[in-house]
């Protein structure tokens, strides 16, 4: 071979030697400051992962999150409870996150906040599994989870930097302003602040428009998420646990629609399921100084739910 071309092949093989040193070493100090959050959602969603061990686990989104309050829980039933739900999320997640907790222990009960919106047909519920990849390498159970999302994640995972590249800018910030971050309460973080006449005229007004009736009348179901749901039931049916499928308080007072009619479907097939509805309660609906935004209770309206949840648990 000619000089300049064993020169040139030389330069190649040092340039992918340093770039992978390069990555490397910075992937390593991503996963050291990313696994030494102590407060924010990387931190609950690690402590789920890794370290749960509580009797009453809380599943689902951040409807979960806010809605579920783990110390009247843990007093009601005299149990120790944890809520490992997770903004923007939906049911591949729980069900990714119970694979891997059922891994380590099985939990004496477990509530599981639905919505129908989860089973509408889309790619982002799988697109956001991409959180999930700082675990990959402890958790191997979870790369079937992420392999949802694109065929090429197995190959992006040979880097160690790509599981932190979505969270740069949140781990960055939560490293220089730790002080700033709430602290929530055994994974719950209720939202302080009520929901204005005007918030609930425009979210009514838009939940009367055309293209949201239709989109929640369509008979358009996700297949693989509706899959997802009966394999998170089948499991806690053949160990025994307690299980509740909750739709958590409504702004609005909505009907029973096709989805919310296969998620009542499915739960009945399990004799350990009990399926919830506060999608329809008078004591919530309408009733705006309960809720923060038209999604979500505030504190408030949150801690009274947990406690009218209780009865039927019980």
């Amino acid at each position: 071979m000619k000089p300049d071309i064993i020169i040139f092949l030389k330069r190649i093989v040092l340039f992918m030697l340093l770039f992978i040193a390069a990555d490397q070493a910075l992937g390593f100090l991503l996963e050291h400051i990313y696994f030494n959050q102590e407060k924010g959602q990387f931190a609950q969603t690690t402590y789920s992962v890794d370290r749960t061990h509580e009797d009453i686990l809380v599943f689902g989104s951040s409807r979960a999150v806010r809605h579920y309050s783990p110390a009247i829980l843990s007093k009601a039933f005299n149990m120790s409870c944890y809520n490992v739900g997770r903004d923007a999320q939906m049911i591949p997640y729980y069900t990714a996150i119970q694979d891997v907790i059922f891994n380590r222990y099985k939990p004496k009960m477990i509530l599981l906040d639905v919505n129908s919106w989860e089973l509408a047909p889309g790619e982002s519920k799988y697109e956001k599994l991409s959180i999930l990849l700082p675990y990959c390498r402890e958790h191997p159970e979870l790369v079937k989870y992420i392999n949802q999302s694109s065929k090429w994640e197995k190959i992006k995972m040979l880097s160690r930097t790509y599981p932190y590249n979505s969270s740069l800018f949140i781990l960055g910030y939560n490293y220089l302003f730790a002080n700033r971050i709430p602290a929530d309460d055994h994974g719950y973080a209720p939202l302080i602040g009520e929901m204005t006449d005007a918030m609930l005229e425009d979210h009514k007004r838009r939940m009367a428009s055309g293209e949201e009736a239709k989109n929640d009348n369509s008979r358009d179901i996700d297949e693989k998420s509706l899959a997802y749901y009966e394999q998170f039931l089948a499991k806690t049916a053949s160990s025994g646990i307690k299980t509740y499928v909750i739709i958590s308080p409504k702004i609005l007072n909505e009907n029973l629609n096709y989805r919310v009619e296969k998620l009542i479907e499915i739960a009945g097939r399990f004799k350990n399921v009990k399926f919830i509805n506060f999608s329809n309660d008078p004591r919530y609906n309408y009733r705006y100084e309960k809720f923060a935004d038209v999604f979500h209770l505030n504190k408030q309206g949150a801690e009274e739910f947990t406690n009218d949840l209780i009865p039927l648990l019980k």
